[in-house]
This record gives structure tokens, C-alpha cells and sequence, in this order.
């Protein structure tokens, strides 16, 4: 019997210590892919993967502190509260700025609440980030934390996430997200 009490316990302590990491409203969701597009899951409560559109990150963030047209097919949002900037495009010709228009393309957290869904955290040191990410690359003061292959004409590699690092400090996180079709 003590046993059991024992193990439901621990059962109940680590369902609270694991349910707020997976709910941070903060973190930088990223897969990344040896073979082709990587995949920009979550930056907080925007989902690009299930709806990269303006509107989502409306719903999600609340309304944008500026919103700037980009001209012809660009629209540079952001939400200064939140420490976040996302461009969004249409592709099509379209106005990258209307809610179900625009689909975002990459997007920069620099907030101090920001991580990555490993843990890595805006002001963290250099060593850290090494730790959480071992594989990564420097590529001039960005590096490149999770990568994927851009298929479009000659196959290359690019960051689906970077961290900018300035006085072996992280400063802010990049995604690439690529919804617009690029």
C-alpha cells in the first residue's frame, strides 16, 4: 500500500514539474529535416504549422504594436510587449497585411521571456547554448541551432531556427517558416 501511495505521488509530482514546460507561452517550437522543409510548430501561442496567416497571430499575440507594408508583397508586424516581429507575404500579389492574407515567412524573438523548446533562453550565455544544442554552427554572429534542406533549385541548407549571439550573450531567436511558398 505504501508502495502505491508512493508511485502516485511521484506519478502526480511529475505531471506538475512537465504540464508548465509544455504550456509556456514563450517557447520556440521547431522540427528540423535532413531531406527537406523544416517545420516552425509553435513561437508561443502562434501555430504557423496548422495556420500561418496574420489572423492567427492576431489571435494568438493580440493586436500588433505597428504593422508596415513591405512594398509589393511584404508586411512587417510586431508585437513590441511581447518581444516578437513577424514578416509576413503574399505571394500571389496579394496585401500581406489583410488578416487572411498574409502568411508568414520568418519571424525574431527577442523578448526576455523567450526559449527554445530545449530550454535555451534569451540571455543565456554562449556555453549554453553549446550544451543544449552540440550540433550547432556558427554562421557570423547567428547560430544555427536547428536546420533544414530548401529544395527549391539547387538543394542548400538553412536555419529553421538561429540564435543571434552578441558578447557570447543569445540576444534573440530567428525562425524560418517559409508559408508564403518560397
Amino acid at each position: 500500500m505504501r508502495l502505491a501511495r508512493r508511485l502516485v505521488l511521484a506519478w502526480a509530482v511529475l505531471l506538475v514539474v512537465a504540464a508548465p514546460a509544455a504550456a509556456a507561452p514563450f517557447t520556440i517550437n521547431v522540427r528540423g529535416n535532413a531531406h527537406g522543409f523544416g517545420r516552425v510548430l509553435a513561437i508561443g501561442d502562434f501555430k504557423p504549422d496548422r495556420d500561418p496567416t496574420l489572423g492567427a497571430a492576431i489571435d494568438a499575440y493580440g493586436q500588433p504594436s505597428f504593422r508596415r507594408r513591405l512594398a509589393p508583397e511584404g508586411c512587417r508586424v510586431g508585437w513590441h510587449a511581447l518581444g516578437v516581429k513577424v514578416l509576413f507575404a503574399n505571394l500571389g500579389g496579394g496585401n500581406a497585411c489583410e488578416e487572411d492574407s498574409g502568411r508568414s515567412q520568418t519571424a525574431r524573438a527577442f523578448g526576455a521571456r523567450w526559449r527554445t523548446a530545449r530550454g535555451l533562453r534569451i540571455g543565456q550565455r554562449l556555453a549554453q547554448l553549446r550544451v543544449l544544442y552540440p550540433t550547432a554552427t556558427l554562421h557570423g554572429r547567428a547560430w544555427w541551432l536547428v536546420t533544414a534542406v530548401n529544395r527549391v533549385g539547387d538543394p542548400r541548407r538553412y536555419p529553421v531556427l538561429s540564435a543571434t549571439v552578441r558578447e557570447r550573450t543569445v540576444r534573440s531567436f530567428s525562425v524560418r517558416i517559409f508559408a508564403a511558398g518560397d
